[in-house]
């Protein structure tokens, strides 16, 4: 059986390789267009058996299983750090062993952070976003293909990268309006305290205290609170991505949520004005919108359209099928896609 667009948003049963041996695909990929496009180029066929029906993300009860789990982290989260006074430092090895069980899930499932999409609560910020980026920042780490030790480490990052938050007065953290300029200056404080925290433990991985200190650098030196730019460590470069996509996405005081499309594409701009490292960019923006291909949008025009494939270079600009007549994003600048159309 030839590989055609019918079998995109179906699941993989087996490993794919090519005719001389090499991987192709891992079990377990959500098949998008440009697995696709990439299996017709090597003129595969493959038997029916190689293809689960649908993804088991349409599965109510494993949604359910997700969802208890990822509520339960946050409320551990929340109790464990509700119950500290004062600078006394956080039980790390605690943190780390309620994160374990979310970090191999995003491991052996590629379609997990879609249920994270949904599921996500934005009653307490500080730590349903902790959390949230730590997830992400170990999804980052598995698409730039770091070992599981390593996307472990970075799920621990984002734990603990707005730990100095505790720290400030929780009436600035959560003002509706406008900060004053003090207020701004005390808000960036919350890196330095994060860091000074931390180290209290002598045993800490570096890269954490790293991450709590530098996750508001920026690869153009205009990030704080020292302006470095060239010297940022890799691991916090991806910490920083995980960081801006979830605050963007997240409701806030001050404003509403982001839909993905907007939240995307200020990354994508991020990237391209070199605050954001593009090779990490790029991929992490690829798969989130892939996640979403053959759902349908809302346009800028009010006209209901299908997403039908991202593009490598240009992930937030798809084309999408409209009626009967596919448009690319990328050559028609007039069109924009406003939100999901329902």
């Amino acid at each position: 059986m030839q590989i055609s667009s019918n079998h995109i948003g179906k699941i993989l049963k087996n490993d794919i390789y090519s005719l001389s041996g090499n991987l192709l695909l891992k079990k377990g990929t959500v098949l998008n267009a440009n697995h696709v496009e990439s299996l017709q180029k090597h003129a595969y066929y493959f038997d029916q058996a190689f293809i689960l029906d649908e993804p088991h993300h349409l599965s109510r009860e494993y949604f359910q299983h997700v969802k208890d789990m990822y509520e339960t982290s946050i409320h551990t989260f929340q109790s464990i750090f509700a119950n500290l006074e004062g600078e006394q430092l956080p039980p790390i090895d605690e943190i780390q062993g309620m994160l374990t069980p979310l970090i191999d899930k995003l491991v052996d499932d590629p379609v997990f952070t879609r249920y994270i999409e949904q599921v996500k609560s934005y009653d307490n910020y500080t730590y349903t976003h902790s959390l949230n980026v730590g997830i992400y920042s170990s999804l980052i780490g598995k698409l730039q293909g770091l070992e599981k030790s390593s996307i472990s480490l970075l799920g621990q990052m984002g734990m603990f990268h707005d730990v100095g938050k505790l720290l400030i007065d929780k009436d600035i953290l959560q003002k509706p309006g406008r900060l004053t300029e003090k207020e701004w200056m005390e808000i960036q404080k919350h890196t330095t305290y994060g860091y000074d925290l931390l180290k209290k433990n002598r045993t800490i991985d570096p890269h954490i205290l790293q991450g709590a200190l530098l996750h508001h650098e920026r690869l153009d030196g205009s990030g704080y609170p020292t302006g470095i730019s060239t010297k940022i460590p890799y691991f916090v470069q991806i910490l920083s991505v995980a960081d801006m996509y979830d605050a963007l996405s997240s409701e806030r005081s001050y404003r509403p949520k982001q839909n993905i499309f907007t939240t995307t594409k200020v990354l994508i701009q991020e990237a391209n004005y070199n605050r954001l490292n593009p090779a990490i960019v790029y991929p992490f923006v690829r798969y989130i919108l892939s996640n979403h291909l053959r759902e349908e949008v809302v346009l800028n025009n009010g006209k209901l359209a299908e997403i039908i494939f991202i593009h490598s270079d240009e992930p937030h600009l798809p084309i999408i099928k409209v009626d009967d007549h596919f448009i690319d994003l990328r050559k028609n600048k007039e069109l924009e896609i406003l939100d999901f159309a329902n």
